[in-house]
């Protein structure tokens, strides 16, 4: 025998198909916004640019440090 879902089931299956639906319609919303999703895009570029920039400068200033070492070393005037 089939058992048939009670009010309670069928109001609570409505709910979550409610909810999926919600999400669906927000999902769908927000692939349409083409403007709104170039503007992410952009962000996100800028933030890896950014990034990249400090790495380049940390690498650039430890270099710098490193050679003005070694010119050290090789310049320096004798201790007597």
């Amino acid at each position: 025998m089939t058992k048939h879902p009670t009010t309670e089931e069928l109001r609570a299956e409505i709910e979550h198909t409610r909810e999926e639906l919600g999400h669906t319609v927000q999902a769908l919303a927000h692939k349409a916004d083409v403007k709104a999703r170039t503007r992410e895009k952009a962000a996100e570029v800028r933030r890896q640019a950014g990034d990249h920039r400090t790495a380049v400068a940390a690498t650039a200033a430890g270099t710098v440090a490193v050679a003005a070492l070694l010119v050290w070393l090789v310049w320096r005037p004798e201790v007597k």
